[in-house]
């Protein structure tokens, strides 16, 4: 993001770069969830980790030449993007096969702490990384990292066979997991919440402003706010580990959604470099609890032949809205400047929170009043009216 700022001096451009970070995932995704459901999850993983490896040595070899540019790192960001699609919804669909019920939060807050703390805190890497061994010297490491990852997944044992699934078309796959979802209310509620609170509670793009022009502390500076979002998902992660299969899971979500929307206000107004790192560090944690909440509740509401295309959806909303949200905010920023255009941003979201606690109150009541056991696509449609009905 800070190469992208230096190159284009624009916060706009730091948006535009969320859009190839994004449409790719959000148009693979939904054939990687049905994917998920047909094939062997773990070899999906293997292929798609595979190409990750070889494209992560594209942009060491470009800087090695002294031959990067803007258009080099944004269409690194699509291939990656793309491929993700297809990773994200199996990685997510193993876990429940993994491991025992009543440890599938606590699963689920490791993966996803690790992943979004990776995502924080790598920029801070990266910086030293740069300051040590140049930037071509940092992205080899960064595929080296790559190559890590898919030599674990070669020792990979998952236990049981997945269950075989119709041979339907891969469009009428997908179609039956958006009719699934849409005859359910809390799976609707909860996958719209998080569309919602992915696209409009987000500072990450607009960081680097933040950095140089409000509280001018510099690349130094930016590489400690994004340590400082880390520290808030690793103390996060931390947390769902400790308290483990929570019961009340819906006034937990309720408690998490709202609490990172009210930090990023604060750290809108703030001027003060302590006070805008302690915020990150409160908001970030709540936003490991809130996603690692609504993760749990999918996967624990779906039955394996269906959970791919369920969660495939969720890494949609995640992954996929996420580079985007960079979009509004760069855009807004841009008419309104950083600061309003992040409160509003979290003002919207908290309007919306508070429709759908009326309107779907059982999402933020979970699990009581809900049925035993996880939903088949078959039982879809019995569990209550659609979001949109009394």
């Amino acid at each position: 993001m800070w190469l992208i700022f230096e190159l284009t001096d624009s916060p706009f451009m730091l948006g535009v770069s969320g859009i190839f970070m994004s449409v790719p995932f959000l148009i693979t995704s939904l054939y990687g969830g049905a994917f998920s459901d047909r094939f062997d999850r773990r070899k999906l993983l293997l292929s798609a980790q595979l190409i990750l490896t070889v494209v992560a040595f594209v942009p060491g070899v470009l800087a090695a030449l002294d031959q990067v540019e803007v258009w080099h790192l944004y269409a690194i960001s699509f291939l990656n993007s793309m491929v993700g699609g297809f990773d994200s919804p199996a990685r997510q669909a193993l876990v429940p096969t993994l491991v025992p019920k009543e440890e599938v939060m606590r699963a689920t807050a490791l993966t996803t702490g690790i992943h979004r703390s990776t995502a924080l805190i790598g920029p801070t890497i990266g910086g030293f990384g740069i300051s040590w061994f140049g930037v071509s010297g940092t992205l080899f490491a960064y595929a080296v990292l790559h190559t890590l990852v898919l030599v674990t997944l070669l020792f990979l044992k998952v236990p049981g066979a997945q269950p075989p699934v119709r041979k339907a078309s891969l469009n009428r796959s997908i179609l039956e997991g958006f009719q699934f979802v849409a005859g359910n209310r809390i799976l609707w509620g909860v996958l719209s919440l998080a569309m919602v609170h992915t696209f409009f509670v987000t500072s990450q793009a607009l960081m680097p402003v933040f950095a140089r022009d409000i509280l001018e502390v510099g690349p130094s500076g930016l590489g400690l706010l994004y340590a400082a979002s880390g520290l808030g998902a690793f103390l996060g992660t931390s947390l769902s580990v400790a308290m483990g299969d929570v019961q009340k899971k819906g006034p937990l979500l309720f408690l998490s959604d709202f609490s990172k929307p009210l930090a990023l206000v604060l750290f809108a107004l703030s001027t003060w470099m302590p006070a805008s790192m302690l915020l990150l560090v409160y908001g970030g944690m709540f936003d490991i609890v809130g996603s690692t909440v609504r993760t749990t509740i999918l996967q624990l509401s779906t039955t394996p032949e269906i959970r791919g295309r369920v969660l495939a959806m969720n890494m949609m909303v995640n992954r996929g809205l996420g580079p985007l949200s960079g979009l509004q905010s760069g855009a807004l920023a841009s008419l309104i400047g950083a600061p309003p255009a992040i409160a509003t941003g979290a003002a919207l979201f908290v309007i919306y929170g508070i429709f759908l606690f009326l309107r779907v109150p059982e999402v933020y009541r979970y699990p009581k009043g809900q049925p035993e056991g996880p939903l088949s696509p078959d039982a879809g449609s019995e569990r209550g009216p659609r979001l949109g009905e009394g």
